[in-house]
Protein backbone atom coordinates (compact mmCIF):
# COMPACT_ATOMS: atom_id res chain seq x y z
CA UNK A 1 0.00 0.00 0.00
CA UNK A 2 2.80 2.29 0.57
CA UNK A 3 4.08 2.21 -3.04
CA UNK A 4 0.52 3.04 -4.55
CA UNK A 5 0.57 6.14 -1.91
CA UNK A 6 4.17 7.20 -3.04
CA UNK A 7 2.93 7.08 -6.83
CA UNK A 8 -0.21 9.21 -6.19
CA UNK A 9 1.52 11.62 -4.00
CA UNK A 10 4.41 11.64 -6.21
CA UNK A 11 2.24 12.58 -9.47
CA UNK A 12 0.38 15.29 -7.27
CA UNK A 13 3.48 17.02 -6.49
CA UNK A 14 4.29 16.54 -10.03
CA UNK A 15 1.05 17.88 -11.53
CA UNK A 16 1.37 21.35 -8.99
CA UNK A 17 4.75 21.49 -9.93
CA UNK A 18 4.19 21.59 -13.27
CA UNK A 19 1.02 24.17 -12.64
CA UNK A 20 2.90 26.75 -10.89
CA UNK A 21 5.85 25.85 -13.76
CA UNK A 22 3.70 26.80 -16.44
CA UNK A 23 1.81 29.75 -14.78
CA UNK A 24 4.65 32.12 -16.21
CA UNK A 25 3.30 31.60 -19.60
CA UNK A 26 0.80 33.80 -21.58
CA UNK A 27 -1.40 31.16 -22.23
CA UNK A 28 -1.10 29.07 -19.31
CA UNK A 29 -4.51 27.71 -17.51
CA UNK A 30 -5.06 29.73 -14.11
CA UNK A 31 -7.64 27.05 -12.61
CA UNK A 32 -5.56 25.14 -9.44
CA UNK A 33 -8.36 22.95 -8.89
CA UNK A 34 -8.78 22.09 -12.70
CA UNK A 35 -5.05 20.85 -12.08
CA UNK A 36 -6.35 17.88 -9.76
CA UNK A 37 -7.99 16.33 -12.85
CA UNK A 38 -4.51 15.70 -13.83
CA UNK A 39 -3.62 13.60 -11.16
CA UNK A 40 -6.83 10.81 -12.53
CA UNK A 41 -4.32 9.04 -14.61
CA UNK A 42 -2.18 8.93 -11.43
CA UNK A 43 -4.49 7.94 -8.96
CA UNK A 44 -5.27 4.83 -11.92
CA UNK A 45 -1.57 3.78 -11.64
CA UNK A 46 -1.81 4.15 -7.90
CA UNK A 47 -4.91 1.77 -8.34
CA UNK A 48 -2.37 -0.83 -10.41
CA UNK A 49 0.21 -0.17 -7.87
CA UNK A 50 -1.74 -1.64 -5.17
CA UNK A 51 -3.00 -4.44 -7.28
CA UNK A 52 0.37 -5.90 -7.22
CA UNK A 53 2.10 -4.01 -9.81
CA UNK A 54 6.02 -4.64 -10.50
CA UNK A 55 8.32 -2.05 -8.98
CA UNK A 56 10.07 -1.39 -12.37
CA UNK A 57 6.88 -1.60 -14.28
CA UNK A 58 5.22 0.96 -11.12
CA UNK A 59 8.60 3.67 -12.40
CA UNK A 60 8.23 3.18 -15.97
CA UNK A 61 4.71 4.07 -15.90
CA UNK A 62 4.85 6.69 -13.99
CA UNK A 63 7.70 8.10 -15.59
CA UNK A 64 4.96 7.67 -19.18
CA UNK A 65 2.62 9.49 -17.06
CA UNK A 66 4.96 12.34 -16.08
CA UNK A 67 6.31 11.96 -19.71
CA UNK A 68 2.42 12.54 -21.03
CA UNK A 69 1.61 15.14 -17.66
CA UNK A 70 4.51 17.49 -18.83
CA UNK A 71 4.47 17.48 -22.41
CA UNK A 72 0.51 18.24 -22.17
CA UNK A 73 1.50 21.34 -19.82
CA UNK A 74 4.04 22.77 -21.75
CA UNK A 75 1.97 22.45 -25.01
CA UNK A 76 -0.97 24.25 -23.58
CA UNK A 77 0.87 27.26 -22.31
CA UNK A 78 3.05 27.90 -25.07
CA UNK A 79 0.31 27.74 -27.64
CA UNK A 80 -2.05 30.14 -28.94
CA UNK A 81 -3.60 26.99 -30.46
CA UNK A 82 -7.52 27.77 -29.15
CA UNK A 83 -7.26 23.54 -29.68
CA UNK A 84 -4.12 23.68 -27.32
CA UNK A 85 -6.38 22.10 -24.10
CA UNK A 86 -6.59 19.03 -25.92
CA UNK A 87 -2.81 17.70 -25.09
CA UNK A 88 -4.55 17.76 -21.52
CA UNK A 89 -6.61 14.11 -22.76
CA UNK A 90 -2.85 12.50 -23.63
CA UNK A 91 -2.11 11.11 -20.53
CA UNK A 92 -5.70 10.41 -20.19
CA UNK A 93 -6.16 8.16 -23.70
CA UNK A 94 -2.41 7.71 -24.04
CA UNK A 95 -1.49 7.11 -20.75
CA UNK A 96 -4.27 4.57 -20.06
CA UNK A 97 -3.25 2.90 -22.71
CA UNK A 98 0.21 2.54 -22.46
CA UNK A 99 0.00 2.17 -18.54
CA UNK A 100 -2.49 -0.97 -19.19
CA UNK A 101 -0.29 -2.45 -21.66
CA UNK A 102 2.91 -2.19 -18.86
CA UNK A 103 0.42 -3.57 -16.46
CA UNK A 104 -0.93 -6.56 -18.94
CA UNK A 105 2.98 -7.48 -19.53
CA UNK A 106 3.80 -7.19 -16.21
CA UNK A 107 1.22 -9.27 -14.85
CA UNK A 108 2.15 -11.69 -17.37
CA UNK A 109 5.93 -12.26 -16.74
CA UNK A 110 5.08 -12.44 -13.39
CA UNK A 111 2.47 -14.97 -13.48
CA UNK A 112 5.17 -16.95 -15.83
CA UNK A 113 7.60 -16.84 -13.29
CA UNK A 114 5.22 -17.61 -10.29
CA UNK A 115 4.50 -21.02 -12.17
CA UNK A 116 8.20 -21.61 -12.72
CA UNK A 117 7.86 -21.40 -9.22
CA UNK A 118 10.14 -18.14 -8.50
CA UNK A 119 9.60 -15.58 -6.53
CA UNK A 120 8.67 -12.32 -7.64
CA UNK A 121 8.60 -9.75 -5.54
CA UNK A 122 5.89 -7.27 -6.16
CA UNK A 123 5.55 -3.27 -4.88
CA UNK A 124 4.78 -4.24 -1.53
CA UNK A 125 6.75 -7.07 -0.16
Amino acid sequence: MFGAAAVLLLGLAFCFGMYWWQLRYEYAFRDPVANLYLVIPFAGLAVLVAAGMGRTAAGVSWLVLAGLTGVAYVEAATSSSSTAAVAFLAPFVWGGLLVSAIFVIDYTIRRRTRKRGHHVPTSGS
